[in-house]
């Protein structure tokens, strides 16, 4: 793949769906791009809902502080710099001068405050950005000038920064009681950003239009169509009738046939979501693990060389080569190279299903035992299949599997209930560096460790890592948490997604981490 600097390899032909090609309506202009992307956003309201899809959205119209490259490394926007101050729990911005916002206000200090605040308490959200906040004492923060704002912590937060980099900055002149209709018809929809809003058809499409005054490069086209297309044979089909000129969340099945059709380019690159298998661990008799015959036994995850064996009975570059058709990047931690907190260090267990059998025998279970292990089928690439391989696999090592699907919608709050006891679980890395998974999967007070594991040197060490606000010296101790964790395999990461759009083959495609689909990626040749 030439834009990826990564090798994959395919194995499966095109769908069948691609034969046939949906009108979805008239042919786009050479000045209009239209863009057919996988899920639906919610609201314009900006601050609604911290979602992807409301975020690939709102990219167009508005600015945040500070944005991420495609590897998710930060670089200036609405502000210019930004650093800790004497007192690691300050943070000092300063702001981008001449900036308006689309109804021609000027962009100062106040605004981002404004926009803060609003953050945490939109009229009528379902959720808002106050976790991305949690840290930030609002209260203590201050505007010092129009372009110069103090930003107070809690404590000492490296991750702020970052934090800020996902938070749209909205006009303070909207006013307080501003609410999410005013979004979705317009009339409140203005930021500083490259695009400026024209129309939202709910679960259908949003268009924007060039931002002339933009304070930033010219925007790259005069007009720009999100279509919301959920069915990925249905995207791929707009592509192929010209219904649209760039697709997002290509089917893996489909990329060989694409890349081979000189009509159209394929770019993929490495994301920032990380699939793993929770495990629990604190149980001492798993809900969903029995012996052979049935009888109850004694929880085999608590004891490691079961994990181990486990891990090892996962052959990873199998999964990648059939199940992900290449569309993916083996692993043993939370993130790839290049962003912050990998560990090279860590490696892959090498998959060896005798030695897994050794283990498992040495663990008192040489006959193995039964399990019943629990996935999506509907949220995940390939999600349904990965759960089918995986119980091949084990039943290599004498492990009896039984695998049951779910739909997305009530999945996470049963595992947060800790019904399950061999989970698939994905997160992405929303920060571009691990914590943001580390988090939520491993430290014992959260909801979303669903294993129920816990480790006092893990825990030590990923505190360490989230009092120092020195980036290397963060990293490193995120490196050492991370090697702390994996040694005792409390869940199993098996890959890396990667992420894959199509073109018309005039057009340039930059892949981008964070899996956001923004019109100023895509480029003419």
């Amino acid at each position: 793949m030439s834009n990826t600097g990564f090798e994959y390899r395919f194995g499966r032909l095109l769908a069948p769906a691609l034969a046939a090609a949906l009108v979805l309506g008239a042919p786009a202009s050479a000045q209009t791009l239209t863009i057919a992307v996988a899920t639906a956003p919610t609201s314009m309201d900006p601050l609604f809902q911290q979602l992807n899809s409301n975020h690939e959205a709102a990219i167009h119209v508005y600015d945040s502080l500070l944005n991420m490259n495609s590897m998710m490394q930060l670089k200036p926007s609405l502000a210019e710099t930004w650093r800790p101050l004497a007192d690691p729990t300050v943070w000092e911005f300063k702001l981008r001068r001449g900036v308006k916002f689309h109804d021609g206000s000027p962009f100062t200090a106040h605004d981002v405050m404004f926009s803060f605040r609003r953050a945490m308490n939109v009229p009528g959200a379902p959720s808002t950005y106050s976790r991305a906040l949690a840290e930030v004492d609002l209260d203590k923060s201050r505007v010092v000038d129009d372009y110069t704002l103090h930003v107070a912590t809690k404590g000492p937060y490296p991750l702020l920064a970052r934090r800020v980099s996902g938070i749209p900055i909205v006009s303070r002149t909207i006013g307080a009681a501003a609410n999410p209709r005013e979004f979705n018809d317009g009339s409140k929809a203005f930021g500083t950003g490259p695009y400026k809003f024209e129309r939202y058809v709910p679960a259908d499409r949003v268009s924007f239009v060039a931002n002339p005054a933009y304070w930033g490069p010219k925007p790259h086209w005069q007009r720009v169509v999100l279509r919301f297309v959920t069915s990925g044979p249905t995207r791929v089909a707009a592509l192929l009738s010209g219904d649209a000129d760039v697709i997002a969340t290509v089917p893996t099945a489909d990329v060989p046939t694409l890349e081979r059709n000189p009509k159209f380019s394929v770019a993929c690159g490495p994301s920032a979501r990380v699939l793993y298998w929770a495990m629990d661990v604190s149980r001492e008799q798993a809900l969903h693990i029995t012996a052979k015959d049935g009888k109850p036994i004694t929880n085999p995850l608590r004891d490691l060389r079961v994990r181990q064996a486990l891990s090892m009975a996962i052959d990873r570059a199998g999964m990648v080569r059939t199940v992900m058709n290449g569309m993916a990047i083996a692993t043993n931690q939370f993130a790839s190279e290049g962003f912050g907190g990998y560990n090279p260090a860590i490696a892959i267990p090498e998959y060896d299903v005798a030695r897994a059998r050794r283990l498992l025998a040495e663990a008192g279970y040489p006959n193995g035992f039964k399990m019943t292990i629990h996935a999506t089928n509907d949220r995940y690439v390939n999600d349904s299949q990965q759960a089918q391989a995986v119980a091949q696999m084990l039943a290599r090592v004498g492990v009896e599997v039984t695998v049951e699907l779910q739909p997305v919608a009530n999945y996470f709050n049963k595992a947060r209930a800790k019904e399950f006891t061999f989970a698939m679980v994905s997160f992405g890395m929303g920060t571009g560096e691990t914590s943001s998974v580390i988090s939520p999967a491993l430290l014992a007070n959260s909801v979303n460790n669903y294993g129920g594991w816990k480790n006092d040197r893990f825990e030590a060490a990923y505190q360490r890592a989230m009092q120092s606000v020195v980036p290397a010296e963060h990293d490193r101790l995120l490196q050492e948490a991370t090697a702390i964790a994996m040694a005792d395999v409390p869940v199993i990461p098996t890959h890396t997604e990667v992420g894959c759009w199509a073109g018309r083959a005039d057009l340039r495609i930059e892949p981008v981490a964070d899996q956001f689909t923004f019109a100023e990626s895509v480029t003419r040749k």
